[in-house]
């Protein structure tokens, strides 16, 4: 019978509790990009007079720094300028009920 009523009493206190949402924040908070150096395809590079998109996935790290990125798409020329500008990347870190987390973000550049 006492194990019956514990249960209650924690059902109830769940019961009582608001929302994720109604706490103020969502229980992941996803990466958000704070700086990007333009990737440089200036002349004499062999990215100069490319064009295409490019799409990279960054794993960003807890202190907001790129961490592994590996490319989705776009030619082999475009994608080696935009990692090296996205290895100098700084991020805001995503979250997970509050604590900073290792998260992917999706980056796509247009050339």
């Amino acid at each position: 019978m006492g194990k019956i009523c514990a249960a209650a009493a924690v059902l109830s206190l769940i019961a009582t509790l608001p929302p994720l949402s109604a706490q103020g924040k969502p229980p992941v908070i996803p990466p958000r990009l704070v700086s990007l150096p333009k990737p440089d395809c200036s002349a004499g590079k062999p990215c100069h007079g490319s064009h295409g998109q490019v799409r990279l996935i960054i794993d960003v790290q807890e202190n907001g720094k790129s961490g592994d990125i590996r490319a989705e798409l776009g030619s082999a020329v475009l994608v080696e300028a935009a990692i090296a500008a996205a290895e100098q990347a700084q991020f805001v870190p995503g979250s997970f009920f509050g604590k900073p987390t290792a998260m992917d973000y999706v980056l796509t550049l247009h050339f």
